[in-house]
């Protein structure tokens, strides 16, 4: 068990700190991009205040998330904070799952491999860090 979290805990270090370095870019040079993940949410409140809100405010919500995922990563590269870090990856992924990638789709399935699979995966992945307690370095 102590390998796996050790490779977890590096694997998601670089995911989240790599994702959060590409919301500082993208937010800047490709705001428009993440329109499409107004296209999946799986309410549709969220499509709106998606629109309404969030697009509007692109700049200044991707530094928020780069931040927000930096921290997190970083929180995975000491073993004071994993499990804290853990639940904040949780939460994201959380959000990214009822969010949705964007990817067009025509029927529920199609969306649940295309749009939620891969991050309720990594959330899967994310479990055994949770609960706090001794962590490999």
């Amino acid at each position: 068990m102590r390998r796996y979290q050790w490779i977890i805990r590096g694997l998601f270090a670089v995911i989240f700190i790599a994702g959060g370095t590409a919301h500082f870019v993208l937010g800047r040079v490709q705001p428009e991009g993440y329109a499409v993940f107004g296209e999946t949410p799986l309410f549709p409140w969220l499509r709106e205040l998606w629109v309404s809100f969030v697009m509007p405010n692109i700049g200044w919500l991707t530094v928020l998330l780069g931040i927000y995922e930096i921290a997190c990563g970083a929180g995975m590269l000491w073993r004071r904070t994993v499990t804290i870090a853990s639940w904040g990856m949780l939460a994201f992924l959380v959000f990214i799952t009822i969010v949705g990638y964007g990817f067009p789709t025509n029927s529920i399935g199609e969306d649940l491999l295309k749009n939620r699979s891969i991050t309720i995966v990594m959330a899967l992945l994310l479990v055994p860090l949770l609960r706090g307690g001794r962590h490999p370095r």
